[in-house]
């Protein structure tokens, strides 16, 4: 990043109300930070990056469960050690891609397999059967019992919470394929007791899991709850989500929440997680360039600006754990991509640069969101969005946003009231830079407001702080920055490219103003496309 213009600031101490979310200081969690994941070959590779804090641990039930009731946790001690050699954390799994072979002499399947997850031959196995679900409790159990005598525990960040349903993540049969005499049954099983696939049996079954990785688990490792459960199901553990007992995650982050109904999803992280109460476990939905699961997501930005603009959401939902796909990964480390029939190969370039550079910023901040006092700094990413942009096939009516449809921010935020807007304000500049996926215009003669959150600022040492200003370098344009009773210009020189002006704060403190202001930026010639504003601590 080019710094435009570097200016001296002096300020003065001032007392003001803190940012709302976040006005106490708790401690971060030290196996914080990015987790790569998908890294079936060369994993040194991708493990070794200076921005990587742990990896992932995957393994199939069907690897585990050998026979019936015999169970296999060798690979979890290989596995366990080489990260703890490396000095890293893991991520553990147990997915039901392939489920133990003898399921299918005791439990009624259907020959076709329901969904890209499901990779038995024979096909999908009839998962809220008493049969499938006690087997699946009895190996979470035994799965429990091996950790908590597991010589390198320590190494564990969590657990997710699969299902195992239909593959790993899904649980919905489609009315086609409900009729009961569509289903083989095994010799032996009891014909008058199978009942169809129901929304009732789907929820009990979740439920009847969910209360086993509780039970079975706790104490021996922290257990992430996937964010989409019912209701129901998260007043019943509602406490411990408050202690910080369990953790949420999910698998779909994205540059905005996919749909109406997901925004729940991402709701569940602010209120628990960015609040502070308990912690926040997130994986992308798909790659930068859309793939996953043999198939390819609609995106409307570059992929430096989509696997940017997640990460800063993650950071504004206060997920203290980010995954990051290993094809991703590939492009910050060699200039690659390479997946669903694209290939991309520029070794040096921007999308390298821009790439390492969105990952060292997410390094940066995950799991400081409810630090103030410890957090390097505090941001406010600017943007404005009613309608998700990725349609995926989702009609319009589904995709409107009420809660996410505003700035990404991190201990500061706008003020209400000023003339900015970003609405349709999108594709600002050059597609080979990270930022302007979305940008707001800030008109000739208004300014925009930010609020920075006290105890952060309280917190600012004397050496100082630095802010910084990430705008759209337009033809024709001055901003003018106040700090305080400080300010200076800075003006565009035309090269249609986004540019960071550093403003050195050598006081260590932030005044504000009499509406509460720290900050305020003023567009004094014709209209400045803002990215960003950050306050670095010293």
């Amino acid at each position: 990043m080019q710094h435009h213009a570097l200016i001296i600031l002096i300020l003065v101490i001032a007392e003001v109300a803190c940012c709302p979310d976040v006005s106490l200081a708790a401690e971060r969690d030290s196996k914080s930070g990015l987790y790569a994941i998908w890294y079936s070959a060369s994993s040194e590779k991708y493990l070794s990056q200076p921005y990587i804090k742990g990896g992932q641990i995957v393994l199939q039930w069907a690897d585990i469960e050998t026979s019936k009731g015999k169970y296999d946790f060798s690979q979890v001690e290989e596995k366990l050690a080489e990260l703890h050699q490396q000095g890293l954390f893991a991520t553990i799994q147990i997915n039901g891609n392939q489920k133990p072979a003898w399921l299918f002499d005791q439990v009624p399947y259907l020959e076709e397999r329901l969904s890209v997850q499901v990779r038995d031959s024979k096909g999908t196995l009839m998962f809220w059967h008493p049969t499938h679900r006690i087997a699946y409790q009895r190996m979470l159990r035994a799965f429990a019992d091996h950790l908590r005598n597991s010589q390198h525990g320590n190494t564990l960040l969590g657990l997710r919470m699969n299902l195992n349903a239909i593959g790993t993540e899904h649980h919905y049969i489609e009315p086609k394929h409900r009729a009961l005499d569509q289903w083989i049954v095994p010799d032996g099983v009891n014909r008058m007791e199978l009942a169809a696939w129901s929304r009732e049996l789907t929820d009990h079954y979740i439920e009847a899991v969910m209360d086993t990785y509780i039970d079975a688990f706790q104490g021996a490792i922290r257990v992430f709850v996937r964010n989409g459960i019912s209701d129901e199901l998260e007043e019943k553990y509602r406490d411990a989500f408050e202690n910080g007992t369990l953790s949420w995650f999910h698998t779909s982050s994205e540059a905005e929440p996919r749909s109406s109904g997901t925004e729940r999803r991402y709701q569940r992280f602010v209120e628990d997680c960015r609040s502070g109460k308990t912690t926040a476990y997130a994986e992308p939905w798909a790659s930068t360039w859309g793939h996953h699961g043999g198939k390819r997501d609609d995106r409307w930005c570059s992929p430096p600006q989509w696997g940017y603009w997640r990460l800063l959401l993650d950071l504004h939902c206060g997920v203290s754990y980010i995954a990051l796909y290993a094809t991703d990964m590939r492009v910050a480390i060699d200039g690659s991509y390479s997946s669903g029939g694209i290939h991309y190969h520029e070794p040096g370039g921007a999308y390298q640069r821009e790439f390492e550079a969105a990952f060292r910023f997410a390094d940066k901040y995950v799991g400081y969101h409810a630090c103030p006092d410890k957090s390097p700094g505090a941001w406010v990413a600017f943007r404005q969005n009613n309608t998700i942009r990725a349609a995926n096939g989702i009609s319009e009516a589904k995709r409107h946003l009420s809660v996410f449809n505003d700035d990404y921010d991190f201990l500061m935020r706008r003020l209400p009231g000023d003339s900015s807007h970003g609405e349709n304000v999108v594709n600002v500049g050059p597609d080979d830079q990270r930022f302007g996926a979305w940008a707001r215009v800030l008109p000739a003669g208004e300014s925009v407001r930010l609020k920075v959150n006290q105890v952060f600022v309280d917190s600012l040492p004397d050496r100082g702080s630095r802010m910084n200003v990430t705008y759209l370098d337009q033809d024709v344009g001055r901003l003018h920055v106040s700090v305080g009773d400080q300010s200076m210009d800075v003006v565009c020189r035309g090269t249609n490219r986004w540019q960071t002006a550093s403003l050195e704060v050598p006081s260590g403190k932030l005044n504000a103003d009499h509406d509460g202001s720290h900050l305020r930026l003023t567009a004094t010639e014709s209209p400045i496309y803002l990215h960003m504003v950050e306050v670095e601590r010293l």
